[in-house]
């Protein structure tokens, strides 16, 4: 009988490891190296936090999990900044893509449309049962 129970990651990262390793070459043809790293940066003005950002670069792509930037300093630049401190660490680790999603009606969509991502998915109902979008860029 089968038995499905809780686990760490510690105790599933050796079978984990093994197991992708084949499914990687049947659909790649060879090896990947997951390399995952998590990327927080905060932009400060007089020591103050006035913007931050979250990111995770898995495998050539960054995925935004969260940017924001106080009311005031929205439209001068601190947003912008942050991405592309983002992108720049990204491409250190060899990322060839930006992806993230957002609120299809937010006004954050006019800011990535900026700078040059575009619409890629529509993710209806989503949380809290609205609909979302996801934009994203090759960089």
């Amino acid at each position: 009988m089968v038995r499905i129970n809780k686990a760490t990651q510690k105790e599933i990262t050796k079978f984990n490891k093994k197991m992708w390793r084949g499914e990687d070459i049947e659909h790649y043809g060879e090896p990947v190296r997951w390399i995952e790293r998590n990327f927080i940066f905060k932009a400060t003005e007089q020591g103050k936090i006035i913007g931050t950002i979250k990111a995770k670069f898995e495998v050539g792509v960054i995925y935004i999990g969260n940017l924001i930037v106080i009311r005031d300093k929205r439209g001068q630049g601190v947003g912008r900044k942050l991405v592309e401190k983002v992108e720049k660490a990204g491409r250190r680790l060899g990322a060839h893509k930006i992806f993230l999603f957002t609120m299809e009606k937010w006004d954050a969509t006019k800011f990535y449309k900026k700078l040059g991502f575009k619409k890629t998915a529509n993710l209806p109902k989503h949380y809290r049962k609205r609909d979302f979008v996801i934009y994203s860029k090759l960089i």
